[in-house]
C-alpha cells in the first residue's frame, strides 16, 4: 500500500469517528482502549496514538504509521428516594430511562523525519445526560438534559535525538449542543391541586470553538519517565429555539388563564463553560509490567451560573447557580506484557466530583466516585486489538436538606464502561 494512500485511510478513520458522538456524563476521559483499561492513568506512558488525548508529546516516541479507531459503550443506573422530612418528595422515588451511551474516539500519527510526528485525534470528551422515567416528581425542576460533544484535535509533537524529551501541542476544534425539557406547574383554584400545564422544550443547534492542549515528556532513565499535560478552558456559545406546549387540564377556564400567560415560540442562547485539564504522571517501565500514577486537576469552577436567556420575554430567563468547586483525581494503571502478542491490564481510580451539596439536583446529581478497570490487548504484525472495561460507583449523595431548588432526598447512581480499539501499524 502507498505511503499516501496509508496516511490517508487513517486520517479519514480517524475523523469518521465523531460522526455518532452520543455521550453521558459532563467529563469522559475515556478516549482509548488502552489507557482506559489502566483508569485512565496514561500522562506519562503515552505509548499508543491516544495520546493525543492523555500527552500529546506521546506521539513523538511512536516511531511507526499507525492509528486506532473505536469506542466506549456506558450504561448508566441512577436512583432518587426523597427526603421524608420534605413535603414535596417525602416517599417518592425516580429513576433514569435506560440507555446505551456509544462514546467514539479514532487517532492517526504519521513519523515525519527522525525527530517529529504529526496526528490527529477525534472524541467526544465531554457529555451530559439525565433522562428520567414518567411519572417523575422532579419533572418541574429538569425531565431531560442531553450535552453533546465532539472534537477534532490535529498535533504536532517533537523529540531530542536521544528520545529522552518530548513536546508536543495541537489545536482542538470542538463543537456542543445542549437540549433541555421539563414541565411547568400551575395550582388550579378549581381543583385546588397543581396541575402539568405546559411542556417547556430547549432545543440549541451545534455551536463551536477553537482550544488548545499541550504536553510535556520527559524520560529520566530506562526505567522511569515523567509526563505533564495540558487541555485549555473553552466557552462555547450556543443559539437555539425554545418551544412552550400546552398540557390541557380538562378544564376550560383553567386552560384559558393557562394559554394567556404561555410564552410565545422563541430563539435561545447560552453559553457552556468547559474546564481546564491538568495532568501530571510519573511512569516505570519494568521487564514485565509499565505502571503509571497520575493526578489531574480539573476547573471545573469556571461552572458558576446556567444561564439561558430568551429573546422575546426575559423575564422568563432560566437562572441557575451553580458555584462548583475545582477537583483532582488520583488514577494509577498497570500494562503486563504477558507474550509477545497478549497484555493484560488494570487500574484504579477516586475522582472527585465539583458539586456542591445544595446543587444537587435532577439537572445534575454528581458525587466523588471509585472504579477498578481491566483489559487485555493483542498486537501481531500490523494489527492492534485493545478491549476493557470499568467498573464505576458513585457515593450516595443527599442534599442533606439544604436543596437550593427545594428539592431534597438521596441519589444513588453506578456506571458499567466498556472500550474497544481497532487499530493497525505500518
Amino acid at each position: 500500500m502507498r505511503f499516501t494512500t496509508r496516511v490517508s485511510l487513517l486520517v479519514a478513520l480517524a475523523l469518521l469517528s465523531t460522526s455518532a458522538a452520543f455521550p453521558s456524563g459532563f467529563m469522559i476521559p475515556e478516549q482509548g482502549a488502552k489507557a482506559s483499561s489502566m483508569a485512565g492513568a496514561f500522562t506519562a506512558i503515552a505509548d499508543d496514538p491516544s495520546a493525543i488525548f492523555y500527552n500529546v508529546a506521546g506521539i513523538a516516541q511512536q516511531r511507526r504509521l499507525s492509528g486506532i479507531a473505536g469506542a466506549t459503550f456506558i450504561t448508566f443506573d441512577n436512583s432518587f428516594q426523597g427526603d421524608p422530612n420534605d413535603e414535596l418528595t417525602s416517599g417518592t422515588t425516580g429513576r433514569y430511562n435506560s440507555h446505551l451511551f456509544v462514546v467514539p474516539n479514532g487517532y492517526a500519527i504519521v513519523p515525519i523525519g527522525e525527530n517529529l510526528t504529526f496526528g490527529v485525534g477525534s472524541y467526544a470528551g465531554y457529555g451530559l445526560r439525565t433522562d428520567w422515567k414518567d411519572p417523575w416528581v422532579g419533572r418541574f425542576i429538569s425531565q431531560d438534559v442531553n450535552l453533546k460533544t465532539a472534537s477534532v484535535m490535529p498535533a504536532l509533537a517533537w523529540q531530542t535525538s536521544d528520545g529522552r524529551f518530548a513536546v508536543g501541542a495541537g489545536l482542538e476544534y470542538r463543537r456542543a449542543r445542549v437540549t433541555l425539557e421539563r414541565n411547568n406547574g400551575a395550582f388550579s383554584p378549581f381543583t385546588g391541586r397543581i396541575h402539568d400545564v405546559a411542556n417547556i422544550y430547549l432545543s440549541g443547534q451545534w455551536g463551536s470553538s477553537m482550544g488548545w492542549g499541550a504536553g510535556l515528556l520527559f524520560k529520566a532513565n530506562d526505567r522511569l519517565r515523567f509526563g505533564l499535560s495540558h487541555r485549555a478552558a473553552m466557552d462555547i456559545d450556543i443559539e437555539g429555539d425554545a418551544t412552550f406546549t400546552q398540557i390541557p387540564t380538562g378544564n376550560p377556564q383553567f386552560d384559558a388563564i393557562v394559554r394567556s400567560q404561555l410564552p410565545p415560540n422563541q430563539a435561545i442562547s447560552t453559553t457552556i463553560p468547559f474546564p481546564a485539564h491538568t495532568a501530571v504522571g510519573i511512569g516505570w517501565i519494568g521487564d514485565a509490567w509499565d505502571l503509571d500514577f497520575d493526578i489531574t486537576h480539573t476547573t471545573w469552577s469556571r461552572f458558576e451560573t446556567l444561564v439561558v436567556e430568551f429573546a422575546q420575554t426575559p423575564q422568563v430567563n432560566l437562572v441557575r447557580p451553580q458555584n462548583w468547586e475545582d477537583t483532582m483525581s488520583f488514577r494509577v494503571g498497570g500494562n503486563r506484557r504477558v507474550t509477545d502478542a497478549w497484555d493484560i491490564r488494570l487500574g484504579a481510580l477516586y475522582d472527585e466530583n465539583p458539586q456542591p451539596t445544595e446543587g444537587v439536583g435532577p439537572l445534575l446529581p454528581d458525587s466523588d466516585r471509585v472504579g477498578v478497570s481491566f483489559g487485555a490487548g493483542y498486537h501481531h504484525g500490523p494489527w492492534i486489538v485493545d478491549a476493557g472495561l470499568l467498573f464505576l460507583e458513585f457515593m450516595e449523595r443527599s442534599t442533606d436538606g439544604t436543596s437550593a431548588e427545594g428539592f431534597n432526598g438521596t441519589y444513588r447512581t453506578g456506571a458499567n464502561l466498556y472500550f474497544v480499539n481497532l487499530g493497525v501499524r505500518f
